[in-house]
């Protein structure tokens, strides 16, 4: 039997203290602290090791379910790995956002066919980018560059697997917390005209449950 998607993420996280996420990402600092590990580790003591692998199981766990429930990876390509730098990575995110960049990034390889396909103008980038990574119009405006750069030896653990495709809107239900109904985000006015069209997705990403984000820049374009 194939480990599940968390058994593997448990797998990588217990598996070392990373450095670059110790420094650079304040979320990695307080699981290691809940751990009792203290906000700056460099090694796991005898006496907090099982401390450290619940709270890592855990923390397997919820990003297993978030990527999962995302429901936009094709999952007979999905795997795990440890991303090692150098590696340039990108995202593409809504200006004046002040939420934590996501967890949803594309390669410079992919970067390099964007620019080769859709030429110098940095709207046709964005459009080209939008089609093959699937990302629906209600997700984002999908309008400023994010760049990540992992230097020499920095490691972080990854997933990387094909994007579906997916439709030019996406709306599901949700439970009202205060009614316990089931509602649906107000539709845009031309959500039943757009309907029918599809964004082509296909294109290798890389999910990173732990960001390095005090390493993330904004970039003025791909």
């Amino acid at each position: 039997m194939s480990m599940t998607l968390r058994d593997q993420l448990y797998g990588l996280y217990t598996a070392c203290i990373y450095p670059v996420l110790v420094h650079k990402d304040p979320v990695y600092q307080r699981s290691l602290a809940k751990a009792g590990l203290g906000l700056n580790p460099t090694h796991i003591p005898i006496d907090k090791q099982d401390s450290f692998k619940q709270e890592m199981k855990l923390q397997a766990w919820l990003a297993a379910c978030k990527i999962e429930d995302a429901r936009s990876l094709d999952r007979d390509t999905v795997l795990t790995k440890l991303l090692t730098g150098p590696v340039t990575l990108y995202r593409i995110s809504e200006r004046g956002t002040t939420a934590r960049p996501g967890i949803w990034w594309f390669t410079e390889k992919v970067a390099d066919r964007c620019r080769e396909e859709a030429g110098p103008d940095p709207q046709k980038r964005l459009d080209w980018l939008r089609q093959v990574l699937a990302v629906c119009f209600n997700w984002s405006r999908f309008d400023q560059v994010e760049q990540l750069v992992l230097r020499s030896g920095e490691t972080i653990p990854a997933v990387v697997g094909r994007g579906l495709a997916m439709p030019h809107y996406k709306f599901e239900p949700y439970i009202d917390r205060e009614t316990g109904r089931r509602v649906m985000d107000k539709l845009p006015p031309d959500y039943w005209k757009k309907k029918g069209e599809w964004l082509l997705g296909g294109e290798l990403q890389v999910v990173l449950p732990w960001i390095p984000v005090l390493r993330v820049t904004i970039s003025s374009s791909i």
